[in-house]
């Protein structure tokens, strides 16, 4: 575990951010090819592409939550090398799939769902994996990095996937990300190893009925949450946005692709610009937070919620109001989840955060499954402007939970209660 010095001294962490940087540029480059295969190879549909989207959250809702109760009980190490692996196997299949002419939407929802499980394992492994390496005090600062590598996969990975899917196709741009899953998983066999904590015995009832276990493990994560009412408040915001957000990327690629005739180059110029500004905010976070507060900035950011309705004007300036909304969209998701992850881990109890995390995993995916089979839906029948517009006021709603609580007048993640048990909260100081 990293000291009290800068968290970028520390090795363990180095090669932590190294291998999740380079995993999180694969995602980003999967998550603009899939569609873009869909739309431009198969002639998908926007409920075709909604569906498709789905499946991602769906591998959420299947594998949150038994992720949740044996993450706490396995090498979280090895789970996230494991995680990579798959991940590199499932994409090499679309372009063998393609080559022998055999590449179907069916496929495609397959690819999505299972590397949408690798992607949900992993997540709730490492951020599970990042309080064992560095001490909670400097939590903020650490996340605060590992969003700059997100936020630079964000900008550089849509981008790069654009480009080179004009340019080669997107069967073979996903070998790319393969690529990158495997490297990213050579660079977490060189991180130290965790130790698992203690596996359900054989003759236990939740080892012979697991779904036992995983219902009482997400009441239990339930109910850690319900004894904490900022942590609450913060997953009911997190939760919302996040239905709102799937609502607007089950149409946003196709709104820029077919809507209003972008190119690849212009799609992804808009990409590499708009999520430029998450990439801002990230390497300013730690800055930010220490000037406004970790905890206050959660309530200011949610003011950027309405961002969306630059969409509903942006046939007059298709590339530079697509931009606006990338811009405010992924400063305002950056910052915000850098708070709420910081906070979660200081005030979760450590055997109790994969839980807990899980649970949270678990709504979100259920809310980006239906909001982007919603938003497909929507794109249909009231027209991607207007899919944007029903999200956009939504998005406004989602953010009351942190508006109208005590999170405004409290300036740091530090001054927010913890929890220890559903029974009690602790007051003020940090679990050890």
């Amino acid at each position: 575990m990293t000291d009290g010095g800068p968290v970028w001294r520390d090795r363990a962490f180095l090669v932590l951010w190294l291998g999740q940087a380079m995993s999180e540029m694969g995602t980003a480059i999967t998550t603009i090819v899939l569609p873009l295969i869909a739309i431009t190879a198969l002639g998908a549909s926007t409920a075709e592409v909604g569906v498709l989207k789905a499946m991602t959250s769906v591998a959420v809702l299947v594998a949150a939550v038994p992720a949740g109760l044996y993450i706490d009980r396995v090498s979280k190490r090895g789970l996230m090398v494991a995680c990579n692996l798959l991940r590199a196997l499932v994409l090499l299949s679309v372009p063998a799939m393609a080559l022998v002419g055999w590449l179907t939407m069916a496929w495609m929802y397959a690819t999505a769902f299972l590397v949408g499980v690798a992607i949900v394992v992993f997540g709730i492994a490492y951020h599970s994996y990042v309080p064992i390496v560095v001490q909670r005090s400097r939590l903020p600062d650490a996340n605060a990095r590992i969003e700059v590598t997100e936020s630079i996969a964000r900008v550089g990975g849509p981008s790069a996937g654009s480009l080179l899917n004009g340019r080669v196709g997107g069967p073979v741009t996903l070998v790319v990300d393969a690529l990158l899953s495997l490297a990213s998983a050579v660079a977490f066999m060189f991180v130290p190893k965790d130790v698992p904590g203690e596996r359900p015995r054989a003759g236990d009832a939740g080892s012979r009925h697991p779904w036992r276990r995983w219902g009482a493990s997400v009441r239990e994560g339930f109910a850690l949450l319900g004894a904490n009412p900022p942590l609450a408040r913060t997953a009911a915001t997190t939760v919302g946005s996040m239905f709102c957000l799937s609502m607007v990327n089950a149409v946003f690629l196709y709104y820029l692709v077919v809507d209003l005739g972008l190119s690849s180059v212009a799609v992804a110029v808009v990409f590499l610009v708009g999520e430029s500004g998450g990439l801002l905010a990230a390497m300013g976070a730690s800055f930010v937070m220490r000037l406004v507060g970790s905890a206050r900035i959660m309530w200011l950011i949610a003011f950027l919620s309405p961002a969306g309705l630059l969409l509903v004007v942006a046939p007059a300036l298709p590339v530079t109001m697509a931009v606006g909304y990338l811009l405010l969209t992924s400063i305002r998701f950056v910052l915000f989840d850098i708070s709420q992850y910081s906070y979660r881990q200081t005030a979760c109890p450590m055997e109790r955060l994969g839980s807990i995390t899980a649970s949270i995993r678990f709504c979100i995916g259920v809310a980006s499954a239906a909001g982007a089979l919603i938003g497909g839906w929507l794109g249909v029948h009231l027209g991607s402007v207007g899919t944007v517009l029903v999200a956009t006021v939504l998005m406004c709603l989602a953010a009351f939970p942190v508006l109208f609580s005590d999170i405004r007048r409290t300036r740091d993640i530090e001054d927010l209660p913890t929890v220890t048990s559903p029974q009690r909260i602790s007051g003020t100081t940090p679990p050890s």
